[in-house]
């Protein structure tokens, strides 16, 4: 249970020093979005599905906005990768599980 919360506040302190970040301040859009990611994941200490959740919505707005995406976002996003495609990846195996089988 301990290992749990410190992958919380770990992740919380992520997503605020990107939150903190000057480039991310000036734009209001993303700075929503990390903060609606902030609240959820204080509120339900999921940080594995957070962070799959997080991942997809940098990835979209990486795309939309690739000329002046803040670094910061960046690597919040390489700082999460890897616990979100181990939760993606077990959801999907759990989807497919009856279809194999």
């Amino acid at each position: 249970m301990k290992k749990r919360q410190e992958k919380v506040e770990q992740m919380l302190d992520q997503i605020s020093a990107a939150y903190g970040d000057a480039a991310v301040k000036a734009r209001p859009e993303l700075r929503q979005l990390l903060l609606k990611a902030a609240t959820e994941l204080d509120k339900t200490g999921d940080y594995a599905l957070t962070a799959t959740k997080l991942c997809k919505t940098i990835a979209l707005y990486y795309w939309t906005h690739q000329q002046d995406f803040p670094p910061a976002v960046g690597r919040l996003h390489q700082q999460l990768k890897g616990e979100a495609v181990k939760y993606d990846a077990t959801a999907m195996a759990a989807f497919l599980l009856p279809v194999w089988f």
